[in-house]
Order: structure tokens, then C-alpha cells, then sequence
């Protein structure tokens, strides 16, 4: 089953990025009618961000294709495997690709900026870290596993964990929460050496190991029913679970904007 799911993920992902070839049209075409004074290298890392998240959400909502195109899905989940065995070989695959991908796209960034570049990276914030982007495209993975048990064509699915994904894009961390709260209770100086000591890596941790609890909190009824429960039922207890989360992500969200009133010097991303 991990050759197949990795043959699905190369196949899904070879079709995504073979749009790239559009990225460098694009420069041909903005020099010869517009001259916006972008570079190639700036063309190129950032038409690669964007790839690399169009590919990670495609792979996401793609999860289950397969089974759905022989008609298999039914009989997929009710193999007598267990569920992390499940989870394991369909989300595991396909972080691997992604993350050769965020390598290389870093790697471009790089070379961008050494090459004197000032303009920021427009899709994928890079000072966040590697690890919080690892942590980033595993989060919208496990989002299209529960898409996959919920039903694709369910819209409310769809758009509550789209909501979510986009919390956790635009930085909505428990780091600022934490860190507003060492403001409130101690000082502006210890509130400043916090994030610090956590470091882009420690940050992460601490930020995804609450996202994923959330997400867990939704999984979790899901796995238990999910060869018991037809596709609407799974639906009714997913809606049930995701309304609490995505209004914790949403504060999260908020929290986010009104420190940047503040606190914008913490706000470094």
C-alpha cells in the first residue's frame, strides 16, 4: 500500500507542477508589455511557492481519489487495518514529496536573496521556518484525510477546513497568545525574550502540537464510525466537532491582528 499511495502522490504532483512551465511565460510576457522590473530568479520563487501550495492543497482534497474512482472507498475503510496504519499510508507519502518540494523551493529563496532581492516572498513565509512549514503542509494533509471521511462534496466540510488552513497560514499561533500573555501578567522585556528562547523551532512545536490536538478532537469520533456511520452521518458529527474548532482558529486569527497593533515588533514574520 506505501508503493501505491507513493505512485498516486508522484503521479497527483508531477501533474500539479507541470504548470510550472507557465511561471517563465510569465516573465517573457511582463518584460516584453510591462517591464515590472522583477527578475527571473523573483519570478521563479515565487511561481514555486505558489506550486507548492497549490500542489499541497491538491494532494490534500485528492487523498481518497483513487478509491473513489474504482468506486472503493467503502471497502477501503472497512479493511481490517487500524486507523493509524490508515492515516499513516496516505498522509505520510505525501509529506515526503512536499517536503523534497519546500527544500528545493527554500533552497531557490536563498539563492533569490543572495542575489540581492528585496521583495519578500509573496505565498510562502520562510522566516517561519522549515519546521513550521513542514508542520503547515502536514496540517492541510490531515485536513483532506477528514475531508476524505466527511465526503468531498460536502461544501460545509470544505469551507471549515479551508477556514482553518488559512488560520494557520496567516500565522494565527499559540506563541502570540503566550507571548501577549507574558506582556499582560510580567513585562514588555521578558515578553520579548520569549519568543526568542523558543526559537523558529520551538515555536512550531508548541503551535502545532495545539493544532493538531484540534484537528484530533474532530478525527477522533470520525475514526471510531467511519466503517459503521454512512457518508451523511459522518457529515452531521464533523459539522458537530468543527463549528468549536474553527472558532478557536478564528480567535486565534484575531489575536494575531490585534497584536500587530502592539505588538509589532514580536510580529517579525
Amino acid at each position: 500500500m506505501w508503493i501505491r499511495e507513493l505512485k498516486e502522490t508522484l503521479r497527483q504532483t508531477v501533474f500539479i507542477m507541470a504548470f510550472f512551465i507557465l511561471v517563465p511565460l510569465l516573465f517573457l510576457t511582463d518584460q516584453a508589455l510591462f517591464s515590472s522590473g522583477l527578475s527571473f530568479l523573483e519570478y521563479i520563487s515565487n511561481g514555486l511557492d505558489l506550486f507548492i501550495l497549490i500542489t499541497a492543497f491538491y494532494l490534500a482534497y485528492n487523498m481518497f481519489k483513487a478509491e473513489e474512482r474504482d468506486g472503493a472507498t467503502e471497502y477501503l475503510l472497512s479493511l481490517p487495518i487500524s486507523r493509524w496504519q490508515l492515516i499513516r499510508y496516505k498522509i505520510i507519502p505525501r509529506i515526503a514529496v512536499l517536503t523534497i518540494l519546500l527544500l528545493l523551493g527554500s533552497g531557490v529563496n536563498d539563492l533569490r536573496l543572495s542575489n540581492g532581492s528585496v521583495l519578500g516572498s509573496i505565498f510562502i513565509y520562510w522566516g517561519t521556518g522549515l519546521a513550521f512549514l513542514i508542520g503547515l503542509i502536514t496540517f492541510i494533509q490531515v485536513c483532506g484525510f477528514i475531508l476524505g471521511l466527511t465526503g468531498r462534496e460536502s461544501w460545509s466540510a470544505r469551507l471549515m477546513l479551508l477556514g482553518m488552513v488559512l488560520c494557520v497560514w496567516q500565522l494565527g499561533t499559540i506563541t502570540i497568545v503566550i507571548t501577549r500573555l507574558i506582556y499582560k501578567v510580567f513585562d514588555m522585556w521578558t515578553a520579548v525574550r520569549f519568543p526568542f528562547w523558543l526559537g523558529d523551532n520551538g515555536s512550531a512545536i508548541l503551535d502545532f502540537s495545539v493544532f493538531f490536538a484540534l484537528l484530533w478532537y474532530i478525527l477522533k469520533p470520525l475514526c471510531r464510525i467511519w466503517d459503521l456511520k454512512p457518508m451523511r452521518v459522518r457529515e452531521i458529527w464533523f459539522q458537530k466537532r468543527a463549528v468549536l474548532t474553527l472558532v478557536v482558529f478564528l480567535l486565534l486569527f484575531l489575536n494575531r491582528l490585534l497584536a500587530m497593533s502592539y505588538f509589532s515588533f514580536i510580529i517579525y514574520r
